[in-house]
């Protein structure tokens, strides 16, 4: 899902957790690359989380900070091109980001995306995210890579991914849960 799910990013899973919990986080900044990881428990199957976060014509229903989202290219049942559009504000730091990505699913609940950086404002990006089953819900492993074309505030830029990150995670997490039981109601 996009950047922000560009990531995510997602390490560790305790074995008890609490519904919709982010278990772990971190962002680094080396030579102008993020890296971010990000790993929270969802109470909801994994189907229904993959379901949800590769519904790419559907993304701003599960995420207030993406303004747009759409698949632009269909390159098989599994792959796609997508083109995102991300409104992100912390503190005094507000930016639009576009992103378009080539995001493939694979078999066992791992989907990865990259980032096309000519049609995007990263000069380079790779997200990875990873769902398993834990229980009757889905631990999500998300990690990320990415190279902004733009300025980023170079002391808190890592916090900055990191809250924003963790805020849009969180955010997905209830949406998704809320859903999850609402399928599950007769």
């Amino acid at each position: 899902m996009p950047v922000r799910l560009v990531a995510c990013w997602l390490l560790c899973v305790p074995l008890v957790a609490v519904a919709g919990e982010i278990l772990d986080s971190s962002a680094d900044l080396d030579n102008g690359v993020f890296t971010l990881t990000l790993t929270a428990r969802i109470d909801a199957p994994p189907a229904t989380v993959q379901r949800l976060i590769t519904d790419y014509d559907r993304l701003t229903e599960i995420n207030s900070s993406l303004t747009e989202s759409r698949v632009l290219l269909e390159h098989s049942p599994v792959k796609h091109r997508v083109h995102t559009v991300i409104r992100a504000c912390i503190l005094f730091f507000c930016r639009s980001v576009t992103q378009v990505q080539d995001i493939t699913r694979h078999p066992g609940g791992r989907i990865e995306a990259i980032i096309l950086p000519a049609l995007s404002d990263f000069r380079q990006g790779y997200a990875r995210w990873d769902l398993a089953p834990a229980g009757s819900g889905t631990t999500m492993h998300f990690s990320a890579k990415l190279e902004p074309a733009f300025w980023v505030p170079p002391l808190i830029g890592p916090w900055l991914f990191e809250r924003q990150l963790i805020r849009e995670v969180s955010e997905s997490t209830a949406i998704m849960e809320a859903r999850a039981r609402g399928a599950a109601t007769p």
